[in-house]
């Protein structure tokens, strides 16, 4: 498999989930009403403001990643906001628009992809109403825990 860094990112996307497996093994949130996956390490949420991209870092499983799986979650956000992928929102409405297939729910303006890197494995949910926030990025650990 190609590294994250040097095969052009959004062309590894897929509207498939090829680890559907991470959502059978969950458990409840502290406060009981949502369930996660026991290998999610951390989810980031970006919106755009015209000018740039701004993040918050979530972290659920901190204790399952590596400083190697950092870098990667790091790089593979980093790839995703760049100039030559998702730069703006403009952007990201274009690249959604051209995967009708990764769309889901009836108002057509939330998207889901996926990644496969090379320690975690990666869901990316793109939405592209203006004032939302654009960018969800969870990653989750591979192999056993």
């Amino acid at each position: 498999m190609k590294n994250s860094l040097t095969a052009p990112i959004l062309s590894r996307l897929t509207a498939t989930c090829p680890f559907a497996e991470i959502y059978e093994d969950t458990e409840p949130s502290s406060t009981g009403v949502f369930s996660y996956p026991r290998k999610k390490i951390v989810h980031i949420r970006a919106d755009h403001d015209g000018w740039r991209w701004w993040n918050t870092v979530w972290p659920f499983h901190d204790e399952l990643s590596t400083e190697e799986m950092k870098r990667e979650i790091d790089a593979t956000y980093d790839a995703l906001t760049a100039k030559d992928a998702l730069r703006d929102l403009p952007t990201l409405r274009q690249f959604c628009e051209a995967h009708p297939d990764a769309c889901v729910g009836a108002s057509g303006t939330e998207f889901n992809f996926y990644l496969e890197g090379e320690l975690c494995n990666y869901w990316l949910r793109l939405i592209t109403r203006k004032g939302d926030y654009s960018i969800y990025l969870s990653a989750y650990a591979k192999g056993e825990i």
